[in-house]
């Protein structure tokens, strides 16, 4: 019996007819169940059936029946043709489906994917405590201690008054609330191959010290995508490209083509890697070692997941000290300016 992923080789290449939208939570669901399924031996039959039963997206369940039951497309293909995933993780499911390893690559996928939702969503719960501070600060304490305080208590309706205000405290921090809680919606749900995305992180590498948990995680896509795409039967030029796109770490990007050229020349992967002096020096000792043992996978699977381990570690400090920094000074705005309201007013009222 043929696998559920096997493959025919000689096939034309697939035009992108659309686009499926998926954000990093569903993206991670999809690699999921395909991982499951797959890994349990499933056709791809079943596998749609389980997905249209689970309430995923109609017509993204539609396209891949079509695809893979009427075409008779590849699955990588059937990605392709609509668009699912990204571009780099795309090139990954075809080369993996022609050396029948769809399984471990829907594997690692899906940790990736969903590891970058959780991140998201560690970010912008983190600035809840910030976000309220403004909302009791600027809107209904600022709104409260800028009025005229001694016109308001000579009159006889004080209270409603002083109701009034803080109302309209509270209606401003409302709709102060409801634009960033938009903003976080649309954030949490980009999606996976948005342009826009690949060019802000470029912009966030650019950024000394901030960098540091970015730059770790190129480190380890470029290790976990060189290992892969070898592993599932690419040459190590075609794997280093890939892997390159997949960081989107300019400078990897910029300078692969060295480390291309030294293998083409009959140069090792660890000399093509130290040419290119954008590494870490701890990738290049592993890769040295792993291509003496023969054990070269191995230790950019380690590599992977040390680099991985590091950028979590740094992204859980740098959002611990972001979100300090900007609490404090939120609330250090807030107290000088209701100080610096408070002398105004004291001096209107008495030194007049």
């Amino acid at each position: 019996m043929v696998a559920p992923y096997s493959t025919s080789p000689h096939r034309e290449p697939v035009v992108r007819e659309s686009s499926t939208y998926l954000t990093d939570a569903e993206a991670a669901s999809l690699c999921t169940i395909f991982f499951e399924g797959l890994e349990s031996g499933m056709s791809y039959a079943r596998i749609i059936d389980m997905m249209e039963r689970q309430g995923y997206d109609g017509k993204m369940v539609g396209r891949m029946r079509h695809s893979l039951m009427e075409r008779g497309d590849m699955l990588g293909e059937a990605f392709a043709r609509y668009g699912l995933l990204d571009s780099t993780a795309r090139k990954l499911i075809l080369v993996a489906e022609e050396q029948g390893k769809l399984p471990r690559t829907f594997r690692h996928l899906a940790k990736h994917y969903g590891k970058r939702a959780r991140r998201r969503k560690k970010l912008v719960f983190s600035f809840a405590e910030p976000v309220l501070l403004v909302v009791l600060g600027v809107f209904i304490a600022m709104t409260l201690f800028t009025a005229d305080l001694g016109e308001i208590t000579m009159r006889h309706d004080t209270w409603t008054v002083i109701g009034e205000l803080m109302m309209g405290g509270f209606l401003q921090g409302a709709i102060f609330l409801l634009i960033v809680g938009f903003s976080a919606y649309v954030y949490l749900n980009l999606p996976v191959d948005l342009s826009m995305r690949s060019f802000g992180y470029r912009l966030w590498l650019a950024v000394p010290i901030l960098n540091r948990a970015s730059l770790f995680n190129t480190y380890s896509v470029f290790c976990r995508y060189t290992e892969q795409s070898i592993s599932s039967g690419l040459t190590v030029h075609k794997a280093l490209e890939l892997a390159a796109e997949a960081s989107n770490n300019s400078d990897i990007e910029r300078k692969i083509p060295i480390a291309q050229d030294v293998i083409e020349q009959g140069g090792s992967l660890a000399k093509g890697f130290y040419m290119m002096k954008v590494l870490p020096d701890d990738i290049l000792e592993n890769v040295d070692v792993g291509e003496e043992t023969g054990r070269l996978e191995e230790r950019l699977a380690s590599l992977a997941e040390r680099y991985e381990e590091r950028a979590d570690e740094a992204f859980e400090a740098l959002m611990a000290t972001f979100v300090y920094g900007a609490r404090m000074m939120i609330a250090a705005a807030i107290i000088g300016a209701l100080l610096l309201t408070l002398t105004t007013q004291f001096k209107d009222t008495f030194m007049v």
